[in-house]
């Protein structure tokens, strides 16, 4: 069938994270981003007090793009002031009222839960953040339904710990599916989101005792993600269902000549976005009309963490270390650094080991040049004439593109494509410095912003479907 492509223009509030929610529910909705750019208004009014407005512009591309479809649904949004689109050859704009939000804790779309097909899967998807708890509800891989619950962080610092947070947040998930009246009967599977667990081959894992007692270690109950596979558990004993994580960020894959650091006692480790990494590369496959286990790919996925993956024949060979310092730098993250001066800075007594840990893994990259990890913050700055800002965004860019020649030389130069997706990747400044540098190895492809929720969805599908094995962790 034939694509169609429309012109969105919107106003939005400067919030934090606005144009993730934005471009995110576009995508959630199916349609392809083709073109996105921001402006602040520097003359409009402000939406709300102390909060200014930007104007963005988006060409979207899909078969069912339906423009008062469009309209109704990305209007929910508390974050759009106004959408305007070309109906009939006219400007049809619509606005929501900005009359000031009562306090709201959680966040959802398509209230109404459809009768479930013959032949369809219903597959439960939980992905428990570091203040939130999001479930979706997928028929095959079409969403019907998900929500996003926002969680005090006051509250959740009373637990003391992520695994104290367990009840709270599945009683969360509990309370509004009941709400919403989703009937538990209807659901094939449940896939919960994988923590930090002993590094694994890619694939669909069965949730077991050793995997519940391993997410239940120090290291792994540091994050919240560990907090998915086991509540999934929980709830899939309840109700005698089967629960599944996919492609948790510890799948090792990497070829034998890859692990060797040069110092003995320390290995490289496969800690990357394997999850997201994973399905892009098996969208991008198809859409070639090709299996992923017969392609040849490299991957970057561009976020507050940059992992950049080289992938052969559905093994992911070599990939820098997205949490202990590898890799170009990021919004939060210092990347590779000259080790000699780092070992300075331990002994110099200034610092404590967590000071020195966060320096590296949460205070350092952009936030550390320019005080803000936020994306539409620096191209503000830049906008505005910043030299600096824009030598920071084009030096992490080429760090990128440099990583992503690394890759190249890993899969001797034979690539079916690259491929750019995560968050950042919705800067087309950003990106497209990537692209020049390094358009000429393979096709660039560019996928925005990572749908987890779906790769969860699709991971157990085809097991559901017999498309795939389901294996065991040991």
């Amino acid at each position: 069938m034939k694509t169609k492509t429309e012109q969105v223009e919107l106003v939005v509030l400067n919030k934090p994270g606005v144009l993730g929610r934005v471009a995110g529910h576009i995508r959630h909705e199916g349609w392809n981003i083709k073109r996105l750019t921001v402006d602040e208004d520097k003359e409009k009014a402000a939406g709300e007090a102390g909060v200014g407005t930007s104007t963005m512009e988006i060409d979207i591309e899909g078969i069912h793009t339906k423009l008062a479809q469009v309209m109704e649904r990305i209007l929910n949004l508390d974050c759009v002031i106004s959408i305007s689109m070309i109906q009939n050859g006219e400007k049809v704009v619509r606005r929501r009222s900005l009359e000031k939000p009562k306090s709201v804790t959680a966040e959802h779309h398509n209230t109404e839960i459809p009768l479930k097909q013959p032949g369809t899967f219903r597959v439960l998807a939980i992905n428990p953040g570091s203040t939130s708890t999001k479930f979706s509800l997928y028929d095959d891989e079409s969403c019907i339904f998900t929500k996003t619950i926002r969680h005090d962080t006051s509250q959740l610092m009373q637990y003391g710990s992520v695994l104290n947070q367990k009840e709270l947040r599945r009683d969360c998930i509990l309370k509004s599916m009941e709400e919403e009246k989703i009937n538990i009967d209807t659901i094939d599977a449940i896939a919960g989101r994988g923590g930090l667990l002993r590094p694994i081959e890619s694939g669909v894992y069965s949730i077991n005792e050793k995997m519940l007692e391993d997410l239940h270690s120090i290291t792994a109950a540091v994050h919240a993600s560990a907090l998915g596979a086991i509540i999934a558990s929980e709830m899939a004993k309840t109700f005698s269902i089967p629960a599944y994580v996919v492609d948790p960020i510890v799948v090792d894959e990497m070829d034998r000549y890859a692990k060797l650091s040069g110092m003995p006692g320390v290995e490289r480790s496969s800690i990357f976005h394997a999850l997201n990494q994973k399905a892009i590369a098996r969208r991008l496959a198809a859409e070639m009309g090709k299996l992923y286990e017969n392609c040849r790919f490299i991957v970057a996925h561009l976020g507050g963490g940059i992992t950049i993956g080289a992938h052969r024949y559905g093994r992911v060979i070599d990939v820098n270390d997205g949490i202990d310092g590898e890799g170009p730098f990021t919004p939060e993250r210092t990347g590779a650094i000259p080790a000699i001066p780092i070992i300075h800075m331990c002994f110099s007594g200034e610092y404590t080991e967590q000071e020195m840990i966060d320096k590296v893994a949460k205070n350092g990259g952009i936030k550390a040049y320019l005080g803000t990890t936020d994306l539409l913050e620096v191209q503000k700055m830049i906008n505005e004439g910043d030299e600096f800002a824009a030598l920071v965004m084009d030096s992490m860019a080429y760090q990128v593109s440099k990583e992503i020649g690394a890759m190249s030389a890993v899969l001797e130069g034979l690539m079916d494509a690259i491929i750019l997706t995560g968050g950042l990747a919705y800067s087309t400044r950003f990106t497209g410095a990537i692209k020049q540098r390094v358009d000429k190895l393979a096709p660039v492809y560019v996928f925005p912003g990572e749908d987890e929720m779906l790769a969860l969805a699709s991971g157990v599908l085809r097991v559901l479907q017999g498309k795939e094995l389901v294996k065991q962790y040991t």
